[in-house]
């Protein structure tokens, strides 16, 4: 079976260094750990153009601590990526210079437009039905907004960041009506051109970064997945944000210092903000920058596995046809079954729920189903189990061949007989009933051209309540023989719960050639049903 990949994601921000390390599932992308370093990188960055040196000691301390857990969970693909802080910083090469030489991370600076593009990903992905018109996304040195017209979104970075604020206006602990005031204009100096941009008002946003969820805790709605708070709730709570010292709101929000530092700034940008667009309840789906990271590695990485599963394929396939070819099995009869497997593993994969990865395992399983004949046609698929298990394939592991010589033994005979063979595998329970179905389509594709005539050119199968319809295009036409067509269905049917049944007619291009009339009228062509 396949290494599952591991996913890392970091997001170097102005207040906090933020690191989430998945696990690329086959739909789904499933976090194994995550962690917030409070290093705050836009200490100084805004009032001196420069990262701090203490400050860089502690980033690379975090990276190489990042770095061991990259290492110890196999992450094989990352991104790392540094926003406000380190990007207007005059001396960020010594960062990115010591971050790749001692903690063997890449830092990536980006824009303000990159970061204002990652943020809206991530809450459209959060958000798929629902998302608002415009987001808010809040850090330590910039706000980027999002705003959506019928032309599409647009996005804005602005710098107004908790940390920037604080820093360039000296602000500490509990503010007076004075800074409160300076923040407020600033916000709202800086939001104009947004606001002239914005046309009607979007009465809901999303609000992203760790104050819009500190605040959506302390006031919101408590939802589940995306708690919201009103813009009233947030204006009542401002003076009891702004005025407390940030010991005081460490103890009344249960928030840690770094937080508590930047969070009466935080709480004045976003009440600004809404106002100035017309916002009057703000939705926090809980996302940002290091889900957008880590979403689109996870695209990355699934092209990548398509890309080398094609390639592997298609070698394996070929590792088969070459091993046929030397103890000269004549496989006409199994590519078209292996055509009409693949063809019913594909039309049918939300129903049976076998992983894509196992598709080739069938494919070759029908391309060599009957290899065993070159020993004795008696029994043949007795001498193919046993071939396929000591044959030289490249490309097979231990997991591979015994899937695929189950499939060739379990070709014949009933389908109880099938399931005691499989059931005595060593396989894990789950591969077992994998196995199980894939051979029940092995056995129906092969029932498809018992007398190795490849007279079906095409198979489509349609899921009608319970039951599978197969109809079925062949050259000749509908046959008494017809019924022997699902002789090999039982087990498929029991696997599945559903009846399997059939229909057949020529292909229409057949049937028009075959008209005694030259006048080019459609004909209507008679099935039958089993």
């Amino acid at each position: 079976m396949t290494t599952p990949v591991r996913l890392g994601a970091i997001d170097a921000g102005s207040n906090a260094i933020r690191v989430v390390i998945a696990e690329l599932g086959p739909t789904e992308i499933v976090r194994i750990e995550a962690e917030r370093v409070p290093v705050r990188l836009g200490h100084g960055a805004f009032t001196r153009g420069e990262l701090d040196p203490e400050t860089v000691d502690q980033a690379v301390a975090a990276f190489m601590h990042f770095r061991e857990r990259f290492d110890a969970n196999g992450v094989s693909i990352y991104r790392a990526v540094a926003t406000s802080a380190v990007r207007g910083a005059s001396n960020r090469d010594l960062l990115l210079h010591r971050l790749y030489h001692e903690a063997g991370i890449e830092l990536e600076v980006i824009d303000g437009e990159e970061e204002a593009r990652l943020v809206r990903k991530a809450v459209v992905h959060a958000m798929p039905a629902s998302t608002p018109k415009a987001i808010l996304d809040l850090g330590g040195g910039s706000l980027e907004v999002n705003l959506r017209d019928p032309s599409g979104w647009r996005g804005f970075s602005l710098p107004v960041g908790t940390v920037r604020l604080l820093e360039t206006f000296g602000i500490e602990g509990a503010m007076t009506e004075a800074e409160a005031g300076m923040v407020r204009r600033y916000t709202a100096t800086l939001m104009q051109t947004i606001q002239q941009r914005a046309g009607t008002s979007n009465t809901v946003a999303a609000a992203t970064g760790g104050n819009a969820d500190a605040l959506a805790k302390i006031i919101g709605d408590n939802h589940p997945t995306t708690p919201s708070f009103e813009l009233a709730a947030l204006e009542n709570l401002l003076p009891s944000i702004v005025g407390a010292s940030v010991e005081e709101r460490m103890d009344k929000y249960s928030v840690k210092r770094d937080r508590a530092e930047v969070f009466g700034v935080a709480a004045l940008v976003f009440a600004t903000a809404a106002r100035q667009l017309g916002i009057s309840r703000l939705v926090c789906p809980n996302v940002g920058v290091r889900e957008a990271v880590l979403l689109e590695l996870a695209e990355t990485a699934r092209e990548e596995l398509q890309r080398a599963e094609g390639a592997h394929d298609k070698a394996l396939l070929t590792a088969a046809r070459a091993f046929a070819n030397r103890v000269d099995y004549d496989t006409t009869h199994g590519e078209h079954v292996r055509q009409l497997a693949r063809t019913l593993f594909h039309q049918l994969r939300d129903v049976h729920g076998v992983p894509d990865a196992l598709g080739v395992h069938l494919e070759v399983a029908a391309l060599l189903h009957d290899i065993g004949e070159v020993v004795n046609p008696r029994g043949h698929h007795k001498h193919s189990e046993y071939m396929i298990r000591w044959a030289r394939i490249p490309g097979l592991d231990d997991t591979a061949r015994e899937i695929i010589a189950l499939l060739v033994r379990t070709n014949r005979k009933d389908a109880a007989r099938a399931r005691q063979l499989i059931g005595e595998s060593p396989l894990p329970k789950d591969v077992r009933a994998q196995v199980r179905k894939l051979s029940g389509i092995l056995r129906i594709a092969d029932s498809f051209d018992t007398e190795h005539r490849s007279r079906v050119e095409q198979v489509v199968a349609t899921r009608m309540g319970d039951a599978i319809m197969l109809d079925l295009v062949v050259r000749d036409g509908p046959s008494r023989d017809d019924a022997k067509l699902l002789r090999k269905a039982d087990l498929l049917k029991e696997e599945l719960g559903l009846d399997i049944r059939v229909t057949v007619a020529r292909s229409v291009a057949v049937a028009a050639v075959d008209s005694p009339s030259s006048r080019g009228n459609l004909q209507v062509v008679r099935d039958t049903a089993r």
